[in-house]
């Protein structure tokens, strides 16, 4: 076993990078994953084989949502315990995510034969057989291999609130590499499909779960398989249902506020739809510099509240909203100042009527990186000192219940038309920045000080 980590210890600014590093190299691989296994899959498949992966795309944001509590929870709970030397605490958590990681993948996985082939014609619609078909084929091995799909999700996080995150960044990129090679092995070389898109999917899953297992047997940080054993007991499962509710809201609000976006834009025709589609793709790859600010965040924070040292959580705090301010502040600068180069960049060439409107769409909506990085460490700090409340209104209130209300008052009654439209999300990321911001600071008591950050330890 290691020697305790330095989260406790080491100066906050060269830590954050410590972790933040890991985890935007470990997002980014995944992005650049999946843009060449869209090229792969688009050319020798066709339009088809990509929509199949789109329509389960919808399907896993459900599974995700469902374990995102006990991912995030648990590692917060993990990280608080070998903060505070209760090792066989956080083995009890770790021991509890993993039985529920296997049971339910194995529920799941075993249904596969008769579930796959009724979900795609729901999701594809019965009278689309070759969508059917390539929707089928492709889920039915992303089924199978979901119990390790969830135990590479629990395993990353656990092991990164133990004080390895490169572990999870090796383990994710060693992931991205063999899906490359497999996909160009099982679709070029060997026509499968979009079978064969779904089997080098699961397999690079399976590949990357045995990486991090290997690492956990050798029981090199303080969760281990000596002490494991399967239990679904654990006295702090409603501790951790609360720190994972954020999380939760998080995931069904985004989903839903992207939906009520899309559904408004429809009336304006095939050219928004596709104007929106690009530039909410062109965000969600600048929104990861924002996302890993607060993946790197959690562990330090929870640990330094179970080592009872405040004073650090408070500098963990002012240093990632200061980082991601910065940061967004230089993502809507370009969009203001190069959108016609986005749209290029990320869409070739294209008609000037398309440029012009997703150039317009893209200065608009970069306003959200103004205080999308601001809401994301905030409700993470607010997750992490047992404020689920608060965290999950931010979450609710960004992700659809402001979204809904601008896009009902911007578009007709303001008359702002599409430009309304494109506007809605930012000003709610601004809005409820303003908002909570203003109220938890008015309040800062119970929510900044040392007193608030320790009232869950005493």
């Amino acid at each position: 076993m290691q020697p305790p980590n330095k989260l406790g210890e080491a100066p906050i600014s060269s830590l954050f990078f410590q972790y933040y590093i890991p985890a935007l190299t470990s997002i980014l691989s995944v992005t650049l994953h999946q843009v060449i296994n869209g090229i792969i899959l688009g050319q020798q498949v066709g339009k088809e084989g990509l929509a199949a992966v789109g329509l389960y795309g919808s399907v896993i944001i459900v599974f995700i949502a469902l374990t995102l509590p006990v991912m995030i929870g648990g590692g917060i709970l993990i990280g608080r315990n070998i903060g505070a030397g209760d090792y066989s605490e956080a083995q009890k958590i770790f021991n509890f995510a993993t039985t529920l990681a296997i049971l339910f993948g194995c529920m799941v996985a075993l249904s596969t034969p008769f579930i796959v082939k009724p979900l795609a014609g729901f999701l594809a619609g019965a009278n689309h057989e070759v969508l059917v078909r390539n929707t089928s084929d492709y889920m039915f091995w992303q089924f199978v291999g979901l119990p390790f799909f969830f135990l590479r999700m629990f395993w990353g996080n656990f092991v990164s609130n133990d004080g390895a995150p490169k572990v999870s960044r090796n383990a994710s990129v060693l992931a991205v590499a063999c899906n490359i090679v497999l996909d160009v092995l099982l679709i070029i070389v060997f026509p499968f499909g979009v079978a064969g898109a779904s089997v080098a999917t699961a397999l690079s899953i399976l590949i990357s779960t045995a990486f991090i297992f290997l690492y956990i047997k050798k029981q090199k940080g303080h969760l281990s398989f000596g002490n494991f054993k399967f239990t679904l007991q654990l006295k702090t499962w409603k501790e951790l249902a609360n720190f994972g509710l954020p999380s939760f809201a998080s995931e069904i609000s985004f989903s839903s506020g992207l939906l009520i976006i899309n559904h408004s834009i429809v009336s304006y025709g095939a050219l928004a739809v596709s104007a929106f589609g690009l530039v909410n793709y062109i965000s969600f790859i600048f929104i990861r510099l924002l996302t890993s600010a607060m993946i790197a965040s959690l562990p330090i924070i929870s640990f330094n509240i179970g080592a009872k040292l405040p004073g650090r959580v408070q500098e963990v705090l002012k240093f990632a909203l200061t980082f991601t301010f910065v940061v967004g502040l230089l993502i809507t600068a370009a969009g203001f100042a190069f959108p016609d180069l986005l749209v290029v960049l990320f869409s070739g060439e294209e008609t000037a009527e398309f440029k012009k409107v997703a150039g317009g769409a893209t200065s608009l909506y970069f306003l959200l990186f103004l205080a999308a990085g601001g809401n994301y460490i905030l409700g993470a700090y607010f997750q992490s000192i047992g404020k689920a409340a608060i965290s999950v209104l931010i979450n609710v209130l960004k992700g659809i219940v402001l979204i809904a209300f601008f896009l009902m008052i911007l578009p007709g009654y303001f008359n702002m038309g599409l430009n309304g439209i494109w506007l809605s999300r930012s000003l709610a990321e601004i809005l409820t920045l303003l908002l909570i911001g203003c109220y938890t600071l008015f309040h800062k008591e119970k929510y900044f000080s040392k007193n608030a950050i320790l009232s869950r330890q005493e």
